[in-house]
Parts: C-alpha cells; structure tokens; sequence
C-alpha cells in the first residue's frame, strides 16, 4: 500500500493507538496531497484510533473533519454549495421557494421535524467528508486534540469512510493506477472477516470477497459481478485500502 503522504511535521506519521484502544501520543501531521493521499489518510486515521482535527485544503476551498479514536464526528466547509440549504435544494428535498429559510424556520412551519433536520444534516455532513476524496492536489494537516462538542455526529469508523469515499471518486485513471490490469490478481487477506465485520458492504461486494477466497483476477470478478466494471475496480481499491483484499 502507498503511503499517504510524505509527512512533514515534527511527529511524523500517526503513532497507533495504545493497547486496549487508548490514545496513542499526541501527533501532528502535515503533507501535500496526491492521488491516493486522502483514502490512505482516513485508513490510517482509523488504525491509529487517532482523535483530533483533520483539515483539507485545495486553494480556497477548506474541509475540518473532526475524529474521536478513528471514528468521523462532524465536518465543515467554507464553501457555499456545502451548506444545508443547498444541499436541501440539489437532493430535492426542498424547493427553490424554501432555500434561503433558516432551519428554525423549517421546524416552525412544519416543513421539516427535527429528527429531519438532524437526519439531513448527517447526510450533508457525510457528503462533506466524501468530497475530500476528490482532492488530489493541495496540503492536509492533522492536529491531535479533543473533539469540538457537536449536537449531531456521524460516528463512522474511518474505513467505513473510504469504503463510501472511493465509490465516489470518477476519474478512472485514479482508479486504474491502484487495481492495475484485467490481469491482476486478488486474494482476501487472513483478517478480512474480522476488517469487514462492520463495515457497510453491498451483497456484490461481499460477493466479490468470496471469490477472492482463492486468487482472482480482475477480469474473472468484473464478468461475475452485477457491478459496473467501473465499480468493481473501486470496490476492489476500497478492500485493498483497508487490508481485507491483497494481490495475490
């Protein structure tokens, strides 16, 4: 697996978590973001059961992403479209007629209850969160402190993030430089049960694992699956990143 970044902080790479899932040391991380920077970050993030501040940025676009021992809390961006209104509006919850009302005024006019409201706003926060994956330039820091009190949190482990967060990612070249040719060869790793235990997997992914129990190629698993071939491909990245699958 591809390191996420060259680090250039004082404390190097994430320091894993004690035994018995206490917090490993303070660390502070920072580095240039490349192609598969982001998805290895949030692997790492997890298995360091790391808690603190993660903060992306891309010009002027800037993401926060808080984690409490690996897991995503909450997510911020100063970009305009990633506000809820907007995000209301583009998922079609909520019509142009409603956009520019404050949530305070959705609840009072009924528009909108509050176990709504807090459903949608994890739902906008997650996709805050999955937009970092289409980030291949700029820098990342990660500050080591405790979490921001939230109302709402997500509370997902940093690899059920990169499951979701390669399926989102469109460029085909980003993918096809990580799972390689129609050739190449895939093998589920000795821990994959337990990696994937409580992870959110579709049935054709889980089915794509059992394959793999022996070695498979990449051209055996795109003409068995339901999937796209696209999909496949981002599947089988998103496994390997986690460590449940391996070339063979």
């Amino acid at each position: 697996m591809k390191s996420a970044a060259q680090p250039s902080g004082a404390h190097g790479a994430a320091s894993p978590a004690h035994p018995g899932g206490a917090p490993g040391p303070r660390l502070t991380r920072d580095g240039d973001i490349r192609s598969t920077t982001i998805p290895n970050l949030f692997h790492e993030l997890f298995a360091a059961r790391a808690t603190g501040l993660l903060l992306v940025i891309d010009g002027d676009n800037r993401i926060s992403i808080q984690l409490k021992n690996g897991l995503v809390l909450f997510a911020s961006s100063n970009q305009r479209d990633d506000r809820l209104n907007q995000y209301l509006l583009t998922s079609g919850i909520i019509g142009l007629k409603n956009l520019m009302k404050a949530l305070e005024v959705l609840i009072r006019y009924k528009l909108m209850n509050q176990e709504d409201v807090e459903k949608y706003v994890r739902a906008q926060v997650c996709e805050i969160v999955y937009s970092t994956f289409q980030f291949t330039r700029g820098r990342f820091t990660f500050d080591s402190k405790p979490p921001a009190s939230e109302n709402i949190t997500l509370n997902l482990s940093g690899d059920a993030v990169v499951i979701a967060g390669v399926k989102r990612i469109n460029s085909w070249a980003r993918v096809y430089e990580e799972v390689g040719g129609l050739n190449s060869e895939y093998r589920t790793t000795r821990d994959m049960p337990a990696i994937v235990k409580d992870l959110p997997l579709s049935a054709e992914e889980t089915e794509l694992l059992r394959q793999c129990d022996v070695p498979t190629s990449l051209e055996e698993m795109c003409e068995a699956s339901k999937l796209s071939d696209m999909d496949v491909c981002r599947s089988v990245w998103a496994l390997l990143l986690v460590g449940a699958l391996m070339r063979a």
